[in-house]
């Protein structure tokens, strides 16, 4: 089981590959801003060292805009000891972050996301720090239960990027708690395959269609949620199982004109970055232009000199 949470935690990371229109839509969506689409999205360092000097990795620091600092963190199972670790990681990242010779160490906003549907997750997380003669503060963060969120609410709050996770949802019927097998209903699986793929696409065809996602956006959501299913499948056929389940996303976001969307975006991010070349040089041009011209007018100041 282990295996398979390593394989979800970079799956987490992998999501964050996308554009960052689609990033800021999460971050707005689970810190409840409102940054612009357009506004810059920076990763910053997330290795840290613990006090066993031992090196420990966050999951996703993200600064926004250039001043909005965010940590994520993606847990499959619950511990209230978890808080600990992102104020560790908070605090590294504080301290990474600060400005020369500042005395502020500003630590980013957290979450921790659940890629659960457990009941017993509370809404936030506190962590008492006592200083000695100065008083106490807590340090609250917050949990999101992701599989709680009904696909309205997903789509709803643009929390597009976790859309592949959707597929955890059949973990809960393959397995037990104690991670035995299930015995399964055929048709009843059949039904839930096709419940999960229906809201995956769903959710993926709606945000494309708003201008939430590029189409490079869309086929790495497809993809994902499609090596998920794979992963939970082999685990599930390596503890004993032998349902054949048949492919989840067969082709379902793939339209006869797909490839000409393709091109078209290529040609689209080709000329504007012609346009931003054409815009330097002509910068550049008119400097040399204005520099031509003050050389000129020193030519012709010194020809009238000479000329007394």
């Amino acid at each position: 089981m282990e295996e398979l949470r390593q394989i979800f935690d970079r799956a987490f990371k992998r999501l964050f590959s996308l554009s960052n229109a689609a990033v800021i839509n999460l971050i707005n969506g689970l810190f409840g801003t409102n940054h612009p689409p357009d506004s810059s999205v920076v990763y910053t360092n997330r290795e840290s060292t613990n006090a066993s000097l031992r090196h420990r990795f966050a999951d996703v620091f993200v600064l926004i805009g250039g001043r909005f600092h965010y940590h994520l963190e993606a847990q499959m199972s619950y511990s209230n000891d978890i808080v600990v670790r992102v104020f560790e990681y908070g605090f590294h990242h504080a301290l990474e972050s600060r400005r020369d010779g500042s005395l502020c160490l500003e630590f980013p906003e957290p979450v921790v996301i659940y890629l659960s549907d457990r009941d017993d997750i509370p809404p936030e997380d506190v962590l008492h720090i006592h200083f000695q003669g100065l008083g106490s503060i807590d340090y609250r963060v917050r949990n999101i239960v992701y599989l709680r969120q009904s696909s309205a609410e997903i789509l709803q709050k643009k929390l597009i990027v976790l859309i592949p996770f959707q597929v955890l949802r059949l973990r809960s019927f393959l397995f037990d708690k104690r991670g035995h097998l299930k015995r399964l209903d055929k048709n009843e699986c059949d039904r839930l395959i096709e419940s999960i793929e229906s809201d995956i696409i769903k959710a993926i065809n709606l945000n494309y269609s708003a201008g939430n996602i590029s189409y490079t956006d869309m086929l790495k959501l497809c993809d994902t949620a499609g090596q998920l299913y794979d992963q939970i499948i082999l685990h599930y056929r390596k503890k004993g199982g032998d349902y054949t389940m048949r492919p989840l996303l067969p082709g379902a976001l793939r339209l006869p004109n797909d490839k000409y969307i393709f091109q078209l975006e290529e040609l689209e991010d080709k000329y504007a970055e012609a346009q931003k070349t054409i815009a330097t040089q002509e910068k550049d041009n008119a400097t040399l232009s204005d520099e031509n011209e003050k050389l000129r007018a020193r030519i012709r100041e010194l020809e009238t000199a000479i000329s007394r």
